[in-house]
């Protein structure tokens, strides 16, 4: 028997870059080692993030099962959460494609921040599985907490119908 399969969505940041850089930081150490221990209970995991260099192998197996697959969408460098929201049904058409050549089946889509919610909504559609997501942050809740703070109206929008989609989301305590 097969062990069960989640694919892992964090598209505006890989857990392979370095915490500390652009766009790394939590987020990737969290969705890392989240990661290596799904794989530790018997999930096989596969991570989606989009390709920010040429040079960056499409497959990495980073521990035993788990895999990141950075996927071109857009340009191969980073980029701002606004300019990646214009990649986001590309990015999501290229996770399809890898899995239709790569045959795997998912059981359940994770996704982490508002981005990959997208994403993962879509995901959910078309493989007919449940989605759970992570935020990380929220902008309503960091334009309420601070003054300095200006999320977009389009990310609060996406992350509400994200939430209204989603089958459970996730809280970090």
């Amino acid at each position: 028997m097969s062990s069960s399969r989640v694919a892992v969505i964090s598209v505006h940041t890989s857990p392979l870059d370095r915490p500390g850089g652009s766009k790394a930081g939590g987020l990737n150490v969290y969705v890392l080692e989240l990661s290596k221990s799904l794989a530790r209970l018997g999930w096989d995991v596969d991570i989606f993030s989009r390709a920010t260099s040429a040079r960056t192998p499409e497959v990495t197996e980073i521990a035993p099962g788990v895999r990141v697959i950075h996927l071109r969408a857009g340009p191969a460098r980073p980029l701002s959460p606004a300019a990646t929201y214009r990649h986001v049904e590309s990015f999501q058409r290229a996770v399809i494609d890898f899995n239709r050549r790569d045959g795997a089946h998912y059981d359940v889509v994770h996704s982490h921040y508002w981005l990959s919610g997208l994403v993962g909504e879509r995901l959910k559609a078309a493989w007919r599985v449940p989605h759970v997501a992570m935020f990380h942050t929220l902008g309503e809740i960091k334009n309420r907490a601070s003054r300095s703070e200006n999320e977009s109206p389009l990310r609060i929008r996406s992350e509400a119908s994200v939430i209204e989609g989603v089958e459970r989301v996730i809280c970090a305590t």
